[in-house]
């Protein structure tokens, strides 16, 4: 068998497809926080109207990935590679974002959650 016929065998694909779901849940409840709360990421800092601009746009940006992706994820049915490469790239981008701020709780977990996504486009797709 070669790597990708293994990756699509019941189980492992199951578990491929509930760590992509759940890294995009988080994703999403991210943002509804960051929304709620901008200052959430970037503790001690000063909130604006503006400072709050770019939580939201973040957090548009994060549902209108992860909620196709979710809906295809929980359906049962296979997610589209193009979707799980664009959610890898949005990952990508926070994580490069958060370490230009050198904040390790912006830059671990979505530069692991991105090359999770951009990796499930090559094994699922």
């Amino acid at each position: 068998m070669t790597g990708s016929v293994r990756w699509r065998s019941g189980t492992a694909r199951s578990g491929l497809l509930a760590v992509n779901a759940v890294g995009l849940t988080a994703a999403a409840v991210f943002a509804a926080v960051g929304v709620r709360r901008p200052g959430y990421g970037q503790p001690g800092s000063v909130t604006s109207p503006l400072t709050g601009f770019w939580p939201a746009s973040s957090a548009v940006r994060t549902w209108a990935v992860a909620a196709p992706l979710l809906v295809g994820i929980l359906r049962g049915g296979r997610p589209a590679p193009q979707l799980l490469v664009a959610a890898g790239l949005v990952q990508l981008g926070d994580a490069a974002l958060g370490a230009h701020q050198h904040n390790p709780r912006m830059t671990a977990l979505p530069a692991v959650m991105g090359l999770i996504h951009l990796a499930s486009a090559q094994v699922l797709g």
